[in-house]
Formats: structure tokens, sequence, C-alpha cells
């Protein structure tokens, strides 16, 4: 299966964390309540302890819970979270999109 990837400031340092090859069956029945969460945008469901602890599940426990919190850029907590949801879940080109909104198919970055 496809892997997606996160960046995290960890240290003053960028780090790249892609998801593991295997990924466990009680990650997805989590995935599903966490995009019903999200997807109710009650204030209260949304970036929850629960959630954060999934997310270092999904990438494989290679990062903490706080690193997750102070490493990632705070406008890209919902979109990380409900991407990766997505991506459990098996939708790979949703979670990609709400990943990475800006790139197209087919199109190269302009940076």
């Amino acid at each position: 299966m496809e892997s997606i990837s996160i960046n995290l400031r960890i240290n003053g340092k960028n780090k790249k964390f892609v998801t593991p090859n295997f990924i466990s069956g009680k990650l997805f029945r989590e995935a599903a309540e966490i995009a019903e969460d999200i997807e109710s945008t009650d204030p209260e469901r949304i970036y929850t302890e629960k959630q954060i602890e999934f997310i270092c599940a999904a990438f494989g426990n290679k990062f903490s819970t706080d690193d997750f919190e102070n490493g990632i850029d705070a406008r890209l907590v919902t979109r990380t979270i409900y991407g990766t949801a997505n991506y459990v879940l098996g939708n790979i080109a949703e979670a990609s999109q709400i990943l990475n909104p800006d790139s197209k198919d087919g199109e190269e970055s302009g940076k």
C-alpha cells in the first residue's frame, strides 16, 4: 500500500515520518471515529488527545504525542489528523488531496 508522510520540527530540525507497511485493524475503527469527529465540526471533538495518539500509532509510534504537538505547524493540525484518518480508512486519493491540497496530478511545484 502507498504510504503517506508528515514533517515535524523536532529539536530545531525538520524530520520526515512515513507510515509503516502494516497498520493494525484497530486503527481502522479509530480512524472512522476520528473522521466522524472532524466532519461534525464540533469544536469539542476536534484535536483531542485520542486523535494525537492515533497519529502517533498510524506512523508506527516513531514520535511522541509531545513531538507531534510541538512539531506540527498549527495550521496543518486538523488537515493532518483528517488526512491520516482517511489514509487508514483506505481513501488514499482523498488522503493525499487533504494532506497536499496545492499539488495536482501531473503538476510540478513552482518552488
